[in-house]
């Protein structure tokens, strides 16, 4: 039976042993965790200059850009370890995410295995309800001129291969979003995993500074 490799990105070893303890009755389906520890940027005028490539709102503060640019490198961290171990089954997990049903066997395809779906305007996101016709459990696809999944708290990539495209795709642009949305504008992941695994627990978000409403959005995708 195939099995998972699961990278947990989070703050201290601590948290990491504490996430493994979460799925410790999952562990027949897993084959090792690995921490990848979050990445958060001080205030240089190097680190500052980096974040000139972030396609952010003008008025976006230089705190909040560092937050954004940090993610991103700890996701791309997450790739290259998936690289240089050479796992397949890769699960990847942010700190926030939180287990909310049980962990099925390893899926055939890469898919998001948590988020929330939103209409294909993000700027309508918690505005418009999305309604999707023949919802089933398992694998579904994205219909991405109907709807996308945004967050990326919890999402799997099957093969190594994949997980270079994935690398390659952050360090093309001349300007790059925040990581959830690039893998949503580039159509990386094209099924997600239908009811979400995980959730995000409520918390004050590192990006933004304050408490959002990503617990309820992200259970069951907010559908």
């Amino acid at each position: 039976m195939s099995k998972y490799s699961i990278y947990i990105i989070c703050k201290t070893e601590e948290i990491f042993h504490t996430k493994i303890k979460d799925m410790k009755k999952y562990n027949k389906k897993i084959c090792k965790f690995y921490w990848i520890p979050a990445v958060f940027l001080k205030r240089t005028p190097c680190n500052t200059g980096l974040t000139k490539k972030l396609d952010t709102r003008y008025n976006t503060k230089i705190k909040s850009r560092l937050n954004k640019l940090g993610a991103i490198s700890a996701h791309r961290n997450t790739l290259l370890a998936i690289i240089n171990n050479n796992t397949r089954n890769n699960l990847i997990l942010e700190e926030d995410s939180t287990l909310v049903h049980s962990l099925p066997n390893p899926p055939n395809t890469s898919c998001y295995f948590g988020g929330w779906i939103i209409p294909p305007q993000i700027t309508m996101a918690g505005k418009v309800k999305v309604k999707i016709p023949n919802l089933k459990n398992g694998l579904n696809n994205i219909d991405y001129d109907k709807f996308k999944v945004l967050m990326a708290h919890a999402y799997f990539i099957k093969t190594v291969g994949e997980a270079h495209e994935l690398l390659r795709s952050t360090l093309e642009p001349e300007k790059l979003k925040n990581y959830d949305v690039h893998l949503i504008d580039n159509e990386i992941i094209k099924k997600f995993y239908y009811p979400a695994i995980f959730a995000q627990s409520k918390h004050t978000s590192e990006i933004e500074g304050r408490v959002n409403k990503n617990d309820v959005n992200t259970i069951n995708y907010g559908l």
